[in-house]
């Protein structure tokens, strides 16, 4: 079989068939790819990604440059609560630990029951 090419940049570049192709065996579904397939779904689906990937650094420490949630909050025009959030429901979408800059889960609950009680007690006020 002769070896065909193709021009890309003006240079002529041989075609690689994938089943000619010698190469390793690739496990098609190890534990990165599907890590990797998880954290481009997540950014692909969110409505914010910069606070995504924003979130991203702070949960795993990977890029992370030392900022609180309230300076993630800032930069992203968003609230603290907003972050915090995300950055929960990151962990829970891709199974990594919550760091010690966030709520245990109890504290969170408590956190959400003590908002609910002060907005009810807001709109008591108006009524």
């Amino acid at each position: 079989m002769s070896e065909r090419f193709y021009w890309e940049n003006g240079e002529r570049v041989p075609v690689v068939i994938p089943e000619m192709e010698m190469t390793h065996q690739v496990e098609i579904d190890s534990p990165e790819l599907s890590m990797m397939r998880n954290l481009l779904g997540v950014l692909l689906k969110s409505p914010h990604p910069a606070l995504s990937i924003e979130c991203l650094s702070l949960i795993s420490g990977i890029g992370y440059d030392g900022k609180s949630m309230a300076q993630i909050a800032r930069e992203n025009m968003v609230t603290r609560a907003a972050v915090s959030r995300r950055c929960v429901d990151l962990c829970k979408q891709l199974g990594i630990p919550p760091t010690r800059a966030m709520r245990n889960e109890s504290g969170q609950q408590n956190c959400r029951k003590a908002r609910i009680e002060k907005l009810k007690e807001l709109v008591e006020q108006k009524l």
